[in-house]
């Protein structure tokens, strides 16, 4: 029979493998927008107490069958990726955490108790099932000495994880694309205890519907915009080759100074202009000379038909 001191040893062994979670990743968010939580996650569990039930019940601690996966919570049991993503959505909306390549997932760990403290460390995994992780950096993590700090029970902290710059999300969950799943922990001897939180790579995302933003063909559409051929139909509107023929004659006429040959064409008529100028001396010259030989002519002509008499009494009259 056994003894009463190896009945209160099989009791503690028998609690110590129900000890619950200590600590729940209570909100999420990516550095490009989205909403989320931890898998597991109850939001009507209230959050201002330290006991096992209610205010443990859907902390994350990793143990059992899903230690080196995603964990287990005692108000559920086994987390699940695919029905854990689907409520998280109902509960917080249709985007995930959306993240990018060298971005940042920030989140709030609220500390149920004295071993829910940090510091935290933080895992990515790529494709979505959560069974291969890499170790990601961790830039703010919750306060703690040895994953201790009594002064932390029941209380929010700010905690956050670079995402690396070369990182690739590839795993469909719950009807989305471009899943990845980042998990956090503490080290607790209890635990370890934190959460694991489904996030989708933003740019992935936007690319992937390259046919969207990448229609491409649509915004640089270059064929459409840069449809040079259309609004660089220069060759037709800027048909400037014909109007622009009018440029090398016509210009001329209307002085366009944008012709060199028209500045050439007015100078041509400044030229002329002067020569006028200087033809007038010489034509006022000659006209002159004119009416002097006339005058002489009928000087002449005077002299042989007029009689002294007459000139006189002065009855003759001088031809101009």
């Amino acid at each position: 029979m056994p003894s009463f001191k190896t009945a209160i040893a099989f009791s503690v062994l028998a609690t110590s493998r129900l000890v619950a979670g200590h600590a729940a990743i209570v909100a999420a968010t990516g550095d490009l927008g989205g909403s989320g939580m931890a898998l597991g996650i109850d939001t009507s569990t209230p959050r201002d107490g330290t006991r096992r039930r209610p205010f443990q019940q859907d902390s994350t601690r990793f143990r059992g069958d899903q230690e080196e996966t995603i964990g287990e919570t005692i108000g559920a049991g086994n987390n699940d990726v695919e029905s854990g993503t689907a409520a998280i959505m109902a509960e917080m909306g249709s985007e995930l955490p959306q993240v990018s390549p060298g971005g940042e997932l920030s989140m709030t760990l609220h500390q149920v108790n004295a071993d829910g403290a940090g510091p935290y460390t933080c895992q990515i995994n790529a494709d979505g099932t959560g069974q291969t992780w890499e170790n990601i950096q961790v830039t703010q993590s919750p306060p703690g000495d040895d994953s201790r700090d009594r002064d932390g029970a029941a209380t929010d902290f700010p905690m956050t994880a670079a995402i690396p710059a070369a990182q690739e999300c590839t795993g469909t969950v719950a009807g989305q694309e471009n899943v990845c799943l980042v998990r956090c922990m503490n080290g607790a001897r209890a635990g370890p205890f934190g959460g694991v939180v489904p996030v989708q790579m933003a740019a992935a995302n936007n690319t992937g519907n390259a046919g969207n933003t990448g229609n491409a063909g649509n915004t640089g559409n270059g064929a459409n915009t840069g449809n040079g051929a259309n609004t660089g139909n220069d060759n037709n509107t800027g048909n400037d080759n014909n109007t622009g023929n009018n440029n090398t004659g016509n210009d001329n006429n209307t002085g366009n100074n944008n012709n060199n040959d028209d500045e050439d064409n007015t100078g041509n008529r400044s030229n002329n202009d002067k020569r006028r100028d200087a033809n007038k001396p010489a034509k006022r010259n000659a006209a002159v000379m004119s009416k002097v030989l006339r005058r002489r002519q009928n000087a002449r002509d005077f002299r042989r038909r007029v009689t002294p008499e007459d000139f006189e009494a002065g009855m003759y009259e001088e031809e101009e």
